[in-house]
């Protein structure tokens, strides 16, 4: 039996990143400011698999002979190491980059103020784990959480009061206020692949030949993790687009026998997100010191379907479809006393 080890580069050291940025900042009048800000980062010598976002121990699987099951004419790998089954390593290998342009508009007025920013960025990496670890900069594309577009807004607006607060008709009219958020961004980078085993033809003789249909792990490494080839990188992306499907098995054939596929890491988008979120609060004196204060908040206001986790991997009964949602709308009623 093969155990699975891991290990770290005994010259392993520690990842470098170089962050830079800059803005310009003018008032377009008393109450409206604007801003132009660029936000940069680069990274170098980073962990191989280090992208794998809550995984304590990462690493690339280096004990994987591509092809191995074909040479062999086994459907059991031999590996590099025949000693051991997959050997997770640790390198610096990898490598990072992101860029940004951020526009903001600032304003304050009387009983008002508002921020509105537009942020357009690309974040690249290599970082997670790919079919194979060789040349892994040949997978170098949009980071997992890159959104080249983001627009957000926050607002508040304080209402006037009524009588100075005095009376029932003051108190009660008196001391609201109605604030909100809103975020639209594009969607993240997704990528097709295939956790199927190597299931093969077979010659007469009992040589593999080729893929049988449904088959996986078309480098026959014993890793049953691969890249198909891709036909078109072009799909609609409307909602309802997501709900039936982005794209079908047939954009997706095997590749040539015992060979990687072709498709570029990460060349596909889920689903965009938007969102609106409103308050309404109100301040009630109870005491010179005391307050009482009372929210009404609604989330996801225009209940929006933000959907997510689209599958795709091949073998999927829902392949290309969006499988579920972030939260629709709800409500809720908070009190706080303030003193």
């Amino acid at each position: 039996m093969q155990f699975p080890i891991g290990g770290i580069d005994p010259n392993l050291h520690s990842p470098v990143t170089y962050t830079y940025s800059t803005s310009l900042e003018h008032p377009l009048s008393n109450e409206l400011v604007a801003s132009i800000a660029y936000s940069g980062a680069t990274g170098r010598s980073l962990l191989s698999g280090g992208g794998q976002v809550y995984n304590v121990s990462y690493g690339q699987n280096i004990n994987e002979l591509p092809g191995d099951l074909i040479i062999h004419n086994s459907k059991t790998p031999t590996r590099l190491n025949t000693s051991f089954g997959p050997v997770l390593y640790t390198q610096n290998d990898r490598q990072s980059s992101y860029n940004a342009l951020i526009l903001s508009l600032r304003g304050r007025f009387n009983r008002a103020y508002f921020t509105a920013s537009y942020t357009h960025s690309s974040s690249s990496d290599d970082t997670q784990v790919y079919p194979t670890y060789i040349n892994p900069h040949q997978y170098y594309a949009p980071s997992l959480w890159d959104v080249p577009n983001r627009f957000s807004l926050g607002w508040n607006y304080q209402f006037p009061d009524v009588n100075s607060g005095h009376g029932f008709v003051g108190r009660v009219a008196s001391g609201w206020q109605v604030s909100g958020t809103t975020i639209l961004q594009d969607g993240t980078p997704i990528f097709v692949s295939t956790n199927a085993a190597f299931s093969p033809t077979t010659a007469a003789n009992g040589t593999f030949t080729g893929y049988a249909p449904g088959s996986g792990d078309y480098n026959a490494d014993g890793d049953n993790f691969d890249f198909p080839d891709v036909v078109s990188y072009h799909y609609s992306n409307g909602r309802h687009n997501y709900l039936q499907g982005i794209f079908t098995t047939d954009n997706f054939p095997a590749p040539a026998f015992g060979s990687e596929g072709n498709e570029r890491y990460n060349a596909f988008r889920g689903p965009g997100f938007e969102e609106w979120d409103t308050s309404l609060l109100k301040n009630t004196a109870i005491a010179e010191s005391v307050s009482l204060q009372l929210r009404f908040e609604f989330y996801n206001l225009f209940n929006r379907p933000n959907l997510n986790n689209v599958a795709t991997n091949l073998p999927d009964g829902n392949f290309g479809k969006a499988t579920g949602q972030y939260t629709p709308r709800f409500f809720q009623i908070g009190a706080n006393i303030i003193f």
